[in-house]
């Protein structure tokens, strides 16, 4: 995972944030614009980290759930889209030079799927 200074343009900024982070006292002396950039460039560091960690965690939580269930059909019949799509967004791939995830309301669709699913099982489940 990277580190959330490595988002910051300018190297004396950078060499700050690095050593406030580390725990250390700053080698440098930054003017005001400066932690201001350094501070709006670190957060935005910070929120894709935080992106990554949660794509992270929502691919361990699907654990093996893409071997038990047919993903050609969610796909298909939740998002009318192919397995492949889905497979991407599931894996987090490399599209574009861009880590494929979800969107808020992908990720919501595909809750409900996995509940729309669940719900049929169970249902049939209680019939056998």
């Amino acid at each position: 995972m990277e580190k959330a200074t490595n988002n910051i343009s300018d190297p004396k900024v950078r060499a700050y944030f690095d050593d406030v982070t580390e725990g250390k006292t700053p080698a440098v002396t930054l003017t005001a614009d400066e932690y201001v950039q350094g501070v709006e460039q670190f957060d935005d560091g910070m929120r894709k980290i935080i992106a990554e960690a949660d794509e992270m965690i929502f691919r361990a939580k699907l654990g093996d759930l893409p071997d038990a269930l047919s993903f050609s059909y969610i796909a298909q019949k939740y998002f009318g889209k192919s397995r492949g799509w889905l497979m991407q967004k599931v894996n987090g791939n490399k599209v574009n030079g861009k880590t494929a995830g979800f969107t808020d309301d992908e990720r919501r669709q595909f809750r409900e799927a996995l509940q729309d699913l669940s719900e049929k099982m169970s249902a049939i489940a209680m019939t056998l």
